[in-house]
């Protein structure tokens, strides 16, 4: 993967989980979660082996007392603790399950590798993983496509991790609490086009220069045109733009009465912000992702709360910060053991999807029984249909492969991240599918 500066390899990273735009009053935020991203280039994945009857008994990583599996995630290199959040977020779900006595009278552990930007490390550590470990579990790395290889050869090992190569997604023992797939939720996009009407026909795109924002945006232009929306504006932007003042112009002379902005940290979706507030422009704008994982430095950097307020967040995952406690039991449980596990350490999406990943992993060793075998808990994932951290996330299925298509809603108000709808129930808007570029998932409901 060819990049040049530290700030593209964050927004390649945030691409494969954003995208922002600004709405006539406020910004709007929708989220496919991880869906559309691109594989990192440089390795393709092995087709999947059948596994033995003696890898399906491993107990390796099993003592009477422990369980260890490993996680590979990007820790050092350019963007120093980029991925940091996936491991600690493992780490603070066993803590939290060691609290309670483990399972089936086992402690459960997290070894911590770091594949610092590197392709071939990612797939050594993976095979370590494989070597002496249970199995992998949250892990989360631009370059999982080489640890691809490992897992397709050695198909009993299970990968319980959020992944963003379709290579790697589609193994047999890869399960994901938020499973890729090209394309996302039209709940989000058929709300704005109820509120907003004949704006749909009026959308810009800025699209992030990378494979992984088109292939991103690919996916979103197919859910979208499904519903009638119309872009007279598309535009690749550098990954590390952060001037967005021409791109605002040319909008606003075109007549967008909508933006849309595949790609960008939180500090790119605030540089346009603040572009489109300085150009007195003030578009329908929506997106999704990292916003919320830094909220207050977004507002900040957008120029204040008057350029953002009104804002909506439309997104896969619960306010996890701390929001939606009061709704969401698992939203204290989560920050409660972020903190005790790792002090000093602010939860982001990262350690959500590790959070997750470990629910769903233990799920399925606790359904294997007191004698687990790699097998035994890879028969127990293929059974997970509906799966949703304790609606800390979108509801998806892990064993079928299919995207969440729940959403919830928020708003940026007086500078607050507060909840709007749904507020009863699960938590969760289901009344839309999933619509990816080979066209409408089954229903992945609470």
């Amino acid at each position: 993967m060819q990049m040049h500066s530290s700030g593209s390899r964050i927004r390649r990273a945030s691409a494969v989980l954003a995208s922002l735009a600004m709405v006539a009053g406020g910004l709007v935020v929708t989220s496919a979660g991880v869906a559309g991203a691109a594989s990192s280039s440089g390795s393709s994945c092995a087709a999947a082996q059948t596994p033995t009857s003696s890898e399906l008994n491993s107990t390796t990583g099993i003592t009477k007392n422990s369980v260890t599996v490993g996680n590979v995630s990007i820790i050092s290199g350019p963007v120093p603790g980029l991925f940091q959040g996936a491991p600690n977020g493992v780490k603070a779900y066993f803590d939290y399950i060691n609290s309670q006595g483990g399972v089936n009278g086992r402690k459960l552990y997290v070894k911590s590798f770091d594949d610092a930007f590197s392709g071939t490390q990612n797939q050594s550590e993976s095979t370590q993983i494989g070597n002496t470990l249970f199995g992998a579990v949250g892990s989360f790395s631009l370059f999982d496509n080489y640890g691809c290889n490992v897992f397709a050869n050695n198909p009993a090992i299970p990968d319980v991790s959020v992944t963003l190569d379709p290579g790697t997604n589609a193994l047999p023992n890869v399960f994901s609490p938020e499973p890729l797939e090209q394309g996302a939720p039209l709940t989000g996009y058929k709300f704005l086009k109820n509120k907003y009407g004949s704006a749909i026909k009026h959308v810009g795109n800025l699209v992030s220069n990378t494979d992984t924002a088109i292939a991103n945006w690919q996916g979103q232009e197919h859910a979208m045109q499904s519903l009638g929306y119309a872009f007279p504006y598309v535009q690749l932007v550098s990954p590390v733009q952060t001037d967005f003042t021409s791109n605002v112009i040319a909008m606003k002379n075109a007549g967008i009465k909508m933006v849309y902005m595949t790609d960008g940290d939180w500090q790119a979706y605030a540089a346009l912000a603040k572009a489109m507030a300085l150009q007195n422009f003030h578009p329908i704008l929506f997106s999704a992702g990292p916003i919320y994982s830094q909220p207050s430095q977004f507002i900040k950097t957008a120029g204040g709360a008057q350029n953002v307020n009104g804002a909506w967040l439309i997104q896969g995952q619960s306010l996890y910060l701390g929001q939606d406690a009061s709704k969401i039991p698992a939203v204290k449980t989560f920050n409660k053991w972020m903190a005790k596990a790792n002090p000093g350490y602010s939860p982001d999406l990262y350690s959500l999807f590790g959070w997750a990943s470990a629910q769903l992993f233990v799920q399925a060793l606790k359904a294997a029984g007191p004698n687990p075998t790699r097998g035994k808990v890879l028969a127990q994932l293929k059974q997970v249909t509906s799966f949703s951290a304790s609606n800390l996330l979108a509801p998806a299925n892990p064993a079928k492969k299919l995207a969440p298509n729940c959403i919830m809603f928020a708003q940026i108000i007086n500078g607050q991240y507060k909840r709007v709808a749904p507020t009863a129930g699960s938590g969760w808007d289901c009344s839309g599918v999933y619509y990816s570029v080979n066209g409408p998932q089954p229903k992945v409901n609470p």
